[in-house]
């Protein structure tokens, strides 16, 4: 609202509360959340067909943002302002919304285009036809037993640090003080730790010329998240007092983090690249249902309305020659 603000000495009171309300509308309301959800349904199966060469090349990008521009009619959505502003300020109110919805619609191209171009590299990744929306539901399911297992993990590391402080000279006072803050810390990793190593084993590791699956990748993933991890569960620990280089080595401290790390990563990864072959919904879109045939339609009518604007041209030529 920065902006706003700097014009609000411009206009009065009451058009100043109008305004503001409008950009809250345009922005938060649901109604404008489900538009701006339905139009970039429609985004991305118009992109998707011009990827299958389904879209007539007589039009372009601009063709569908003004298809989409002109289904809207802010006289229409907002006539109830008009009682309450004058012309000149209705007026004011149609412009700001108008150029938001050009702004909101080139947004939504960028983030549709992202968007696929993310799903192809992915479905290299994986060899497989995989969308987000599908590899979102395969991670809501993984996620629970991805989370279990590393806190596993995380309870075999816990119980290394205890036997290993048996040894030291710490007395019972500060054992019964450190057990809670060691769980503490280990629990607060666990989804940490799962986010991080699912990012790593998701993400580029070879330029897109040499790129290779994730199968024939594993191991080097599994390395690459390890480390990370293993420097996350290091800096953690040693932030507690009792695992100090006063009480305990840091070389050690290090070989029990790395090992547990690299255990965690090796079984996750294991675990994904063998159920995602048997997740059947990866390649999910629903929005091939909500969206694809309104988008056919659009196409058809775009094309018709194309064609006569070239024949009322063609025609206007030909008289004035």
């Amino acid at each position: 609202m920065g902006n706003l603000a700097s014009i609000r000495s411009y206009i009065n009171a009451d058009a100043y509360n109008l305004l503001e309300k409008l950009i809250e509308i345009m922005f938060w309301s649901e109604h404008e959340q489900r538009m701006y959800n339905a139009e970039k349904a429609f985004m991305r199966q118009y992109v998707l067909l011009a990827k299958e060469n389904r879209v007539p090349p007589c039009l372009s990008l601009k063709d569908m943002k003004m298809w989409l521009l002109k289904r809207r009619s802010f006289q229409r959505e907002y006539q109830d302002m008009r009682t309450n502003v004058d012309a000149r300020m209705f007026y004011i109110f149609y412009v700001i919304w108008a150029i938001s919805r050009i702004l909101r619609l080139n947004k939504l191209h960028r983030e549709v285009t992202w968007e696929v171009h993310e799903e192809q590299r992915l479905s290299r990744l994986l060899e497989r036809k995989v969308t987000l929306q599908g590899l979102h539901r395969y991670l809501s399911a993984l996620w629970p037993q991805a989370e279990r297992d590393t806190k596993t993990f995380l309870c075999q590391l816990r119980n290394e640090l205890l036997t290993l402080l048996d040894g030291t000279e710490m007395t019972v006072t500060q054992k019964l003080f450190f057990y809670p803050l060691l769980n503490g810390s280990l629990v607060s990793l666990v989804r940490k730790t799962v986010e991080s190593a699912l990012r790593i084993l998701l993400q580029d590791l070879e330029p897109p010329a040499n790129e290779r699956s994730i199968s024939a990748t594993l191991a080097e993933r599994s390395m690459v998240a390890s480390e990370e991890i293993g420097r996350m569960l290091i800096t953690a620990l040693t932030s507690i007092a009792c695992l100090s280089p006063e009480y305990v080595a840091q070389d050690e401290l290090v070989r029990i983090c790395s090992a547990v790390s690299l255990k965690i990563t090796q079984s996750l990864f294991q675990k994904f690249v063998q159920c995602s072959a048997h997740f059947q919904l990866m390649d999910s879109d629903d929005t091939s249902l909500s969206a694809r045939d309104s988008v056919v339609s659009a196409i058809v009518q775009m094309v018709y309305a194309t064609s006569r604007q070239n024949s009322c041209l063609s025609a206007a030529v030909a008289r004035r020659n």
